[in-house]
């Protein structure tokens, strides 16, 4: 099990220390920072109003496992910068539960209707993990960038409450039934 807590100055170094080249902060963050990270970028990053950035502590251990974002726009969350940056945590379903959690505080906290992620069309690993939030692809919406002088193909994904709220309704009821 996973809990969402504020990502603050004091969490700065540990997640620099995560991204060790230009390919993985790209991965991370898209073209919104530098290489190397920074905590002047970082700072930068923690001020703007609309971003609400969090670290990922795995409960059993009480530790800091990974980094996740919710950016607040007009009319949509934007789900960034998810990262389980504790290789020993990686592969075992956390992610879908950092997604879930993100999406519960879109949904319910935020009260947006529609939430929204990009991810690179080479990232297999990290769609099927959205799929199972109930993301689907949003063939209208691509971008290529350069990374390194290759093209990454980012893929806009998306999901509305509706969908969400119905999932997780049937995920609930699945559980009680096995009760």
């Amino acid at each position: 099990m996973i809990k969402l807590e504020p990502f603050t100055k004091s969490d700065f170094t540990r997640l620099i220390s995560w991204i060790d080249n230009l390919e993985e902060l790209v991965q991370f963050a898209g073209p919104n920072f530098s290489f190397p990270l920074t905590t002047d970028q970082l700072e930068k990053y923690l001020a703007n109003e609309n971003t609400f950035a969090f670290k990922v502590i795995e409960t059993k251990s009480n530790k800091t496992i990974g980094h996740c974002e919710i950016y607040k726009s007009e009319s949509t969350a934007k789900l960034c910068r998810i990262l389980i940056g504790e290789k020993v945590f990686r592969g075992k379903g956390l992610g879908v539960e950092v997604v879930n959690l993100l999406l519960e505080k879109s949904f319910i906290h935020f009260n947006y209707c529609l939430a929204e992620l990009n991810v690179y069309d080479w990232n297999i690993s990290a769609i099927k993990c959205y799929e199972k939030s109930g993301f689907k692809i949003n063939k209208d919406r691509t971008k290529t960038i350069l990374v390194d002088g290759k093209p990454w193909k980012s893929l806009n994904m998306i999901i509305t409450r509706t969908e969400w709220l119905s999932k997780s309704e049937n995920k609930m009821n699945k559980i009680n039934e096995n009760r």
